[in-house]
């Protein structure tokens, strides 16, 4: 009996999933990995969608406000979100992951704030990719969710605070 190439090919794929919202196929290692950024939060799995529903939106909901961390103007937070894009913009995409993207940032986010509190750049860099007042870090966020997808909502967070 011959063989079925297409298959065997098969049974070595990675499995893939659609993201109902946005029809995006994510495969089975960005699932893990959003997975293993969450799993020391979650107090049931039934959790799991609440908390990680942003990497599956094309765009995301929620008020300008939740951009500034303590007492940030909108102004300080729109440069703050000018240096992210501008920064992040000039990293290659082989080089887009979370250590990386952290030993990149946290230098620039201690030098941000008078203050030496990384929040100032940080907080509207976390609330800009996933909408929400509390999520794994920045840095693994936005590994997961990739270059173009960072820089994109981090310009539509840059359009909710100037309205």
């Amino acid at each position: 009996m011959k063989k079925n190439p297409k298959k065997d090919e098969a049974a070595f794929e990675t499995p893939k999933f659609k993201a109902v919202s946005t029809g995006e196929t994510i495969d089975f290692e960005t699932l893990k990995k959003i997975v293993s950024c969450y799993h020391e939060r979650l107090k049931k799995l039934s959790e799991i969608s609440e908390l990680t529903d942003f990497f599956f939106k094309e765009k995301l909901e929620y008020k300008g406000e939740l951009l500034k961390w303590e007492r940030q103007t909108n102004r300080e937070v729109l440069i703050a979100l000018d240096k992210l894009e501008r920064i992040l913009s000039k990293i290659e995409i082989r080089a887009w992951n979370r250590k990386n993207l952290e030993k990149i940032l946290s230098p620039e986010a201690e030098r941000f704030s008078k203050k030496k509190n990384r929040g100032y750049l940080l907080w509207p860099l976390r609330v800009a990719l996933t909408g929400k007042e509390a999520s794994a870090g920045p840095f693994e966020i936005a590994e997961i969710l990739g270059k173009e997808k960072t820089l994109k909502r981090i310009k539509e967070a840059k359009k909710l605070i100037t309205e």
